[in-house]
């Protein structure tokens, strides 16, 4: 059993040997190829002439039309493109065989530009930024397409097509951001090991406008590194497109327009020796443009543009750049430790400064008829927030008084301040949270002018108490609470009211209060008329004291009032204590503590009210 295994496992081995070869892309071969070097992003630019009888003399099988040996030095993304016809359209069918596309994770063949793929496979790390992977592009005469490594018997990709393509130009691209060097009409490996002769390609030269005679004259020789003077004169202005607080976390997403003008006097150029040619637009990185940063980002970074933008410049030397950005910034109230929410307003500032330390910009806002010629285009998102923004260039020596730090020193250049003022819209805000709280307020309230000593309103006091209570239990869910919110000292005082008239009612049904109520102080003061009058309290009826009750002391005159068939009248104490059934010393002081209770309430609600609005 054992040497079954073991001859499985050396079987596997040699099959596994077969099918991938050991191959190394060698120095003396990468010397033997052509060089191409892409750093404008995804456009191709320079095209190569595939010469067919070249081809057909170097290719490694008798059944292959087309095929193609290259290396590739990248992070991500190598694009090859093969058509029929030198500048294909969007129209025109192409054979484009993207490499590590989606961050070097996979690889994809497409019938047009862009668009219409027909073959994928999952490549991570498939590319190096720091080796040269070799890989190789045939085409058979009946359509099958093959692209793979060097050295390995199968396809990376495989795909038959019925209408094959005949190939007579190719060229590269990468992506923006991404710089890629391509080795192309490279030496193919022979069975002994050693190295067939290359291919012989052509450069395809294009036909070039007026445009671009010119931007190839004001280009040739330029570093576009180099500001275009010691010190340069910047107009930079921000158009807020979107702006998005988190109160929980105290950051500040903004989507920022950003506008910038400057001129460089070495490219400009007279329009009537370039056919009335006024304006030239420029890929980033062909020619000198500011970058900046946000100074209180809690990242680290560049302004980075959403889209490959163009540098638009007229004969002048005027250029004028405006992208798409979006950054994210601390913006913290450390003034107050109490705030409005959610009728909260915050102010908030963001800092944008030159990224270079060793250029010296001096920065001014531009006027807004200028902005708007590019910034009309943005749209602006609105959503639960009212801004106020302003835009004021601080100079280096005031930025240094104002935030003293040891590298102020290291640059020279202004910086642009933007101030914003944020006042949410508390419409919703507004029913989910302060409509409990009022119907609250106005039960409490009304409930003071119920039957009290009764258990009903006991059990609407807890009821009360219970509800805030859970309410409370998930507030750190709903309100920040890093700051106090007045909201939140409003639901607090509601609950302490409800609590002191719970737990007085229940006192004063307890036989203590009965009690007390009962003691002579308490009793002289609820006959008092002026306590009766300001408390609204019924008047108690009494009689004058006689005496001795029971005892016949009328007049003739009333003696002839009663008639033959009246007896005499004893006195008044059985109306008395007729009228003196009903009347309770505990109900009247419960009473009179619901009406003193009623007013203050009343009053701390509406000026707690008043203070939050």
């Amino acid at each position: 059993m054992t040497r079954k295994i073991m001859f499985i496992v050396i079987y596997f081995c040699y099959c596994l040997k077969l099918v991938t070869a050991d191959y190394t892309f060698t120095y003396h071969m990468a010397s033997r190829c052509k060089e191409h070097v892409c750093q404008h992003g995804y456009s191709y630019e320079t095209y190569y002439r595939v010469d067919s009888a070249d081809r057909r003399r170097l290719k490694s099988e008798p059944n292959v039309a087309f095929e193609m040996h290259l290396a590739i030095l990248a992070a991500s993304n190598g694009h090859i493109l093969l058509s029929t016809v030198p500048q294909p359209t969007a129209s025109d069918p192409v054979y484009e065989i993207v490499i590590g596309g989606g961050a070097n994770k996979f690889t994809e063949l497409r019938r047009n530009l862009r668009r219409n793929a027909r073959a994928s496979s999952k490549t991570i790390g498939i590319l190096s930024p720091i080796e040269f992977r070799a890989f190789y592009i045939k085409i058979s005469d009946d359509g099958l397409i093959e692209f793979g490594k060097e050295g390995e018997a199968l396809p990376l990709l495989s795909y038959y097509d019925v209408n094959p393509l005949p190939i007579k130009y190719f060229s590269f691209a990468a992506w923006n951001g991404v710089e890629a060097k391509f080795l192309y009409d490279c030496p193919t490996a022979g069975d002994n090991g050693t190295d067939v002769s290359t291919s012989e390609s052509e450069v395809v030269e294009q036909t070039l406008s007026n445009s671009d005679i010119l931007k190839k004259t004001l280009l040739m020789g330029r570093m576009p590194q180099l500001p275009p003077a010691q010190a340069v004169n910047v107009k930079l202005g921000v158009k807020v497109t979107s702006i998005l607080y988190n109160a929980f976390d105290s950051k500040l997403t903004t989507g920022l327009a950003v506008y910038t003008s400057w001129t460089d006097d070495s490219m400009a150029w007279n329009p009537s020796k370039f056919n009335g040619t006024t304006n030239l637009t420029f890929r980033q990185g062909q020619i000198w443009r500011p970058t900046f940063f946000v100074f209180n980002s809690n990242e680290l970074g560049m302004l980075d543009t959403k889209n490959p933008d163009l540098i638009w410049m007229v004969y002048s030397g005027e250029a004028v750049f405006h992208f798409q950005t979006t950054i994210n910034t601390w913006c913290v109230d450390y003034t107050t430790t109490m705030n409005r929410w959610p009728r909260d307003e915050y102010q908030c500032s963001i800092v944008i400064q030159p990224w270079e330390t060793h250029e010296k910009i001096f920065l001014s806002v531009p006027k807004k008829e200028q902005m708007n010629t590019f910034t009309d285009i943005d749209e602006v998102i609105q959503n639960e927030w009212d801004m106020d923004i302003k835009q004021n260039v601080v100079s280096a020596s005031s930025w240094s008084k104002i935030y003293t730090s040891s590298n102020n020193s290291e640059t020279q250049s202004d910086r642009l301040v933007i101030k914003i003022i944020l006042k949410r819209r508390a419409s919703s805000y507004n029913i989910v949270f302060y409509t409990p709280l009022f119907v609250l307020i106005m039960f409490v309230l009304m409930s003071f002018w119920t039957d009290s000593l009764k258990m009903d309103r006991v059990w609407f006091y807890a009821g009360c108490t219970i509800v805030i209570c859970m309410g409370l239990c998930y507030i750190d869910y709903l309100i920040p609470c890093h700051t106090i919110p007045s909201i939140l000292i409003l639901y607090t005082s509601v609950l302490v009211g409800i609590l002191f008239a719970l737990i007085l009612n229940v006192l004063l049904m307890t036989s203590m209060a009965e009690k007390i109520c009962k003691k002579p102080f308490v009793y002289t003061l609820l006959i008092q008329r002026w306590f009766r009058g300001i408390f609204c309290l019924p008047v108690i009826k009494t009689c004058r004291i006689y005496e001795s009750f029971g005892e016949r002391n009328l007049t003739a005159e009333e003696d002839d009032d009663l008639g033959p068939d009246n007896t005499p009248r004893l006195g008044n104490i059985e109306q008395m204590q007729a009228d003196n059934n009903q009347y309770d010393e505990r109900r009247e002081v419960a009473e009179v503590l619901d009406k003193i209770m009623f007013i203050v309430y009343s009053l701390v609600f509406a000026v707690m009210l008043v203070l939050h609005f």
